[in-house]
């Protein structure tokens, strides 16, 4: 079959200047084995772009059209009528399509999303190898400093202390000069996570949380101060806090799981008393 492909600029053009509020249904942008791409088709592109925007997207709108129209030409030439036989990959597709939308549909209409804090504590007990921690949690204080920085070595005096009028300056002096400071003390870290700019090893910062319960090094452009106030060693169970939204979303999978399975449960054996469905020729 011969393949004939048209772009009519002067029509692109003509519309990127006066918009598509008028009848364009007639227009033909592209031909393609008797298929016809008009311009009606694409007057959604337009919107809210300008008439140079508007020119490039149609025209690599009305190519790609263009080649996939030549490319399946192609195809149907040389598949043979069994490898075009689209039959049952079609009703296939469109089955497990409707079924994805009828259980969507049934989900938010069923089912209970609210998950209490005894769920989440009870999964938490009865499920502590799903929480084994391959890496270090930590709650920490992190600060950031220019090795220029005047008060480098007030930062190093006050960064470990755990008076209050000590933490009160220490904010004070890193706010108004520290490259960074953050105090993670409500949420649990990953200590790879936080040592990830500085220039040591895993290991050795490690070592450091464990017996020092702070870290201090330093690169030839900034000294890292790195105070740990709570961690969750590696291979132990993971803090309830730590994993509770990812209890939620195991908890809310398994209502899900559970609802479909009733609903086609419930759905077929209603089925079978309608005699909508007869299975036959099983034992």
């Amino acid at each position: 079959m011969r393949q004939k492909v048209v772009f009519l600029s002067v029509a692109l053009i003509f519309l990127v200047s006066c918009g598509t509020k008028y009848q364009q249904n007639e227009t033909i942008v592209a031909e393609a084995g008797g298929k016809k791409l008009y311009l009606s088709e694409i007057k959604d592109y337009m919107q809210n772009l300008s008439s140079s925007d508007s020119l490039t997207i149609l025209t690599d709108y009305v190519y790609r059209w263009a080649k996939n129209r030549a490319v399946l030409l192609h195809a149907e030439k040389n598949l043979s009528e069994y490898e075009k036989n689209l039959d049952k990959e079609i009703d296939d597709y469109r089955t497990s399509l409707l079924i994805h939308k009828y259980e969507q549909s049934y989900i938010r209409s069923k089912m209970d999303t609210v998950v209490n804090q005894s769920e989440i504590e009870q999964f938490y007990k009865d499920n502590p190898d799903n929480f084994q921690l391959t890496g270090m949690l930590v709650k920490v204080l992190y600060i950031k400093v220019s090795n220029d920085f005047k008060s480098l070595e007030k930062i190093r005096y006050l960064y470990r202390s755990n008076r209050e009028k000590d933490i009160e300056e220490l904010e004070q002096v890193s706010i108004n000069g520290a490259e960074a400071y953050s105090m993670f003390n409500d949420a649990w870290i990953s200590l790879d996570e936080v040592t990830a700019p500085l220039p040591g090893t895993t290991e050795s910062y490690e070592n450091r949380a464990i017996r020092m319960r702070a870290i201090e090094d330093s690169d030839d452009k900034y000294t890292f101060f790195i105070k740990i106030n709570d961690i969750s060693m590696k291979g132990s169970v993971a803090p309830l806090e730590h994993v509770k939204d990812n209890i939620r979303n195991i908890i809310l999978n398994r209502r899900k799981t559970s609802l479909i399975r009733q609903m086609e449960n419930e759905v077929f054996n209603d089925a079978i008393n309608r005699n909508e469905i007869k299975i036959k020729g099983l034992n």
